[in-house]
């Protein structure tokens, strides 16, 4: 017998069965019979009395919600994961993190669509920001800040201004030292502490002092910076970390300064500028954009580090450095299309010609690619490949052709053809006919009948054993006979002259000598 399940139709059947007394001792399936005909009597309102007492049970027993769920639904309630975390929570977290996406997106279609409707957009001004740290330990939002930069731009003005500070690193998490002093060595190379620094080799005539900014000053300098906005732009997989560090920042000084700061991703800044040009659709999704600001077009320009870095180290991990790269991909992509001229140093790095993008990405205009095979014309049975020693006849087949006089049209088609009859033409010159098996046969046996062996006989008296069906019809003269070759285009049986084959050590009668 199946579970119970209950429903509105159960609690009414019980409801009857206390009501009328002969239907004491009846079982369920009974009562179904029995009550269905007063069921379909019940008006809408009146079944909803009992979908309530439904509702309240379920509330009161976790097994009937257990069993309420649906074929493939994970179990949410009561369950837990492998690591002891409730089911409940992590459904929660994960629905937060998509509304939070989503309302990323929106914010940022917010911003380039008020900028359009108001007719500013190319005059709107946006922040990138860039984060380098001596450590992070995500699971415990803790993260040791090690450089911060921020760079404002525009379409028509090009890059405004890049803010960059050296922020103190704090308090080290207990063990996480010698991994801070690792991660600097093999990426930004800032110093963990500026007492303990070691001498650095300029790599300019003037040395450039290593400065760090109070967290206080840094956070003024960031609100200055932004002028009023509350939306900064940053590579996804970089958001969780700038965001933990001017969080740090913050704490550290007891600031609410950066509460009101939403961080949303730049791909979709980069998509959506692109496609509200006259021009139409530029990017066609912001994955595209995603992968054209991942592909760093401008990493070994020099002159986009910081004063320090581009002093000091030799490194293209400086934040002020990937700000800078970034704002002239957006700007490299997207004023083109806004036929705002760029002018170097300003929508491009200085080292780099100013010439705009092509159109990579427009939709339904591209060129198919033609790829054309090898069309050297071959003999008939010939091989792909061409052995050397033939290359002189090779060079003679690419002249067919060449002599047509000038000015005089040569149809391809005809010339190919003409060629092709000239190379069966020679081939057949070429081909000796050769005889049957049975022919061959006879004329080997009558031959060795006439063999005599010599112990004197000398290497000219050497015959080889293809002339052997032709000893009858030589002439006397002919003692030595030329070599064997194989000439291209020949099929198996032919002998050609050209060849110094193995010899018999035999003579024939009637070949006298000279």
């Amino acid at each position: 017998m199946g579970k119970f399940k209950a429903n509105s139709y159960f609690f009414y059947m019980q409801e009857q069965k206390r009501k009328i007394p002969a239907w004491k001792d009846k079982s369920n399936q009974e009562l179904m019979v029995l009550c269905d005909q007063g069921w379909q009597a019940l008006s809408v309102v009146e079944k909803r009395r009992f979908e309530e007492m439904k509702e309240d049970y379920k509330k009161k027993d976790p097994e009937a919600i257990e069993k309420d769920r649906r074929k493939g639904e994970v179990r949410i309630e009561g369950g837990y994961d492998s690591l002891g975390n409730s089911l409940v929570g992590i459904k929660k977290r994960d629905l937060d993190r998509i509304k939070e996406e989503k309302d990323k997106i929106d914010a940022v279609k917010n911003v380039v669509e008020r900028a359009a409707l108001g007719g500013t957009l190319e005059s709107a001004q946006f922040n990138i920001i860039e984060t380098n740290v001596f450590v992070k330990i995500p699971e415990d939002k803790i993260y040791v800040p090690a450089e911060i930069s921020i760079a404002k731009f525009s379409l028509q003005e090009g890059l405004i201004k890049v803010y960059q500070a050296f922020p103190e690193a704090g308090k080290i998490p207990l063990g996480y030292k010698r991994q801070c002093m690792e991660n600097s060595n093999k990426g930004h190379k800032i110093p963990l502490e500026k007492e303990a620094m070691e001498p650095m080799e300029s790599q300019v005539e003037d040395n450039v002092e290593f400065k760090q900014t109070k967290d206080r000053k840094i956070l003024g300098d960031i609100s200055n910076h932004l002028s009023g906005t509350d939306v900064v732009f940053c590579m996804p997989e970089m958001m969780a970390q700038c965001e933990g560090i001017l969080r740090t920042i913050a704490n550290r000084c007891s600031s609410h300064i950066m509460s009101s700061v939403m961080f949303v991703p730049l791909p979709e800044l980069l998509y959506m500028l692109a496609n509200k040009s006259q021009e139409g659709i530029m990017i066609p999704t912001p994955g595209v954009a995603e992968r054209e600001l991942e592909s760093e077009r401008f990493l070994y320009k020099s002159g986009l580090s910081c004063h320090w870095h581009e002093a000091m180290t030799e490194t293209n991990t400086c934040s002020s450095a990937t700000v800078c790269r970034l704002s002239f991909t957006v700007l490299d992509l997207c004023c083109q299309h806004y036929k705002i001229p760029l002018v170097s140093g300003k929508h491009i790095p200085k080292t780099v010609e100013t010439e705009p993008l092509g159109k990579e990405w427009l939709v339904g205009k591209t060129t198919p690619i033609v790829r054309t095979r090898n069309s050297t014309i071959r003999k008939p049975g010939g091989f792909a490949s061409e052995d050397v020693r033939f290359r002189e006849e090779a060079e003679e087949e690419k002249d067919v052709g060449g002599e047509a006089s000038v000015g005089e049209k040569v149809n391809p088609i005809e010339a190919i053809q003409k060629y092709s009859e000239k190379v069966k033409q020679e081939m057949n010159k070429d081909m000796m006919q050769a005889g049957t098996i049975s022919d061959y046969m006879g004329e080997v046996t009558e031959s060795v009948g006439n063999l005599s062996v010599s112990d004197c006989s000398t290497d000219s008296e050497f015959v080889t054993l293809d002339s052997i069906s032709q000893v009858s019809a030589a002439p006397p003269m002919a003692r030595m006979h030329p070599s064997v070759v194989v000439k291209k285009g020949v099929g198996r049986g032919s002998v050609l002259p050209g060849r110094r084959p193995s010899r018999l050590a035999a003579t024939f009668p009637g070949m006298g000598k000279d």
